[in-house]
């Protein structure tokens, strides 16, 4: 393993409340039908915002329907925070050499803003938004680009996330898939993936400790202990998040 990329809304920041009502609370004011937040998070393995709007709406969505949606989430992205633990994961990683990207269904544009926001994307060299890419989630292809540009072979990369097309997209990409407990998504089904109940088991789960003092973890590519793992050994620990 050399990188790892995340999946952005539940998996590196607390977004989903906020996100998902943003999409009723547009949908609503665009003539749509009343949904809920759980139904709009339920849609988003449709793709980009254009797509989820046009999926509720029942028509193309353009320019103007996506200025709707904006209207109600910008005001809210600037309370957007990581969720605890990220901050630290992605310090230690890139402490430790690890690329780093992101992989995520927003828009470019919602992306960057609420990484910025959020105070963490000058952590990642690489980010590929939903929309510059043809197929969502979990088709490959936005991961696949993410690896192309952070320089990574796909089996030597991680994907992070909170849903099952997220991990679906790393096995169709030839990825290790590593579901982020912690985003408390439903409709994950137990697998031949490795879990992260919280942030800090990324670093258990992907790498060894160093046989020296210290805390200091092992650098990617670097000779592995005994006790290490390789990404097939890190697949069937299963649903059971075993370090």
């Amino acid at each position: 393993m050399r990188a790892v990329v995340f999946d952005m809304d539940g998996t590196l920041l607390d977004s989903v409340p906020t996100v998902s009502r943003a999409y009723a609370d547009a949908i609503r004011s665009l003539g749509g039908p009343p949904v809920s937040p759980e139904e709009v998070v339920a849609s988003w393995h449709v793709g980009h915002t254009n797509l989820v709007l046009a999926h509720f709406l029942g028509r193309a969505c353009g320019p103007a329907e996506v200025e709707c949606f904006h209207a109600h989430l910008d005001p809210a992205v600037t309370e957007l925070r990581p969720f605890p633990g990220i901050a630290a994961l992605l310090y230690e990683l890139a402490d430790a050499g690890w690329r780093l990207g992101v992989f995520t269904a927003a828009t470019r544009r919602v992306a960057l803003s609420m990484l910025a926001a959020a105070g963490i994307d000058a952590r990642f060299g690489v980010v590929v938004a939903g929309d510059e890419v043809e197929r969502p989630k979990p088709a490959p292809d936005g991961l696949l680009l993410a690896v192309r540009q952070l320089g990574v072979p796909a089996e030597a990369t991680a994907y992070v996330g909170d849903a099952e097309v997220d991990l679906g997209c790393a096995k169709a990409a030839g990825s290790l898939g590593v579901h982020a407990r912690w985003g408390a998504r439903a409709g994950v089904r137990a697998g031949a993936h490795p879990v992260a109940a919280r942030p800090c088991d990324v670093l258990s789960l992907l790498v060894a400790p160093r046989r020296r003092t210290g805390n200091a973890m092992a650098r990617p590519g670097a000779p592995q202990p005994e006790s290490g793992r390789s990404a097939d050994q890190l697949r069937l620990a299963g649903e059971e998040g075993q370090p």
